[in-house]
């Protein structure tokens, strides 16, 4: 009886180890998510940005524009402001 018993918990181990890996080799990882780095021109200044849509008035960083002016290099904004 004990034979008949051990048998089969043997047998569905054995089975769920043949089985286990072709669900779990199946399933895929999440792609990571990586920070994006970008390389900060020189003369870049951390200004106070006067678009309150994008920026939300927020200190960004503004390249030389001309003129006295700095031009925002957030991600759609583009904003010109002047700099002390």
């Amino acid at each position: 009886m004990i034979t008949a018993i051990l048998g089969g918990l043997l047998g569905a181990a054995l089975i769920g180890l043949t089985v286990l890996p072709r669900y779990i080799g199946g399933r895929r990882l999440a792609a990571v998510r990586t920070a994006r780095f970008y390389t900060v021109p020189d003369g870049t200044r951390w200004l106070v940005c006067d678009n309150a849509g994008v920026c939300g008035r927020m200190q960004t960083r503004h390249v030389p524009a001309g003129d006295g002016l700095w031009r925002c290099t957030t991600d759609g904004c583009g904003y010109l402001t002047k700099g002390d």
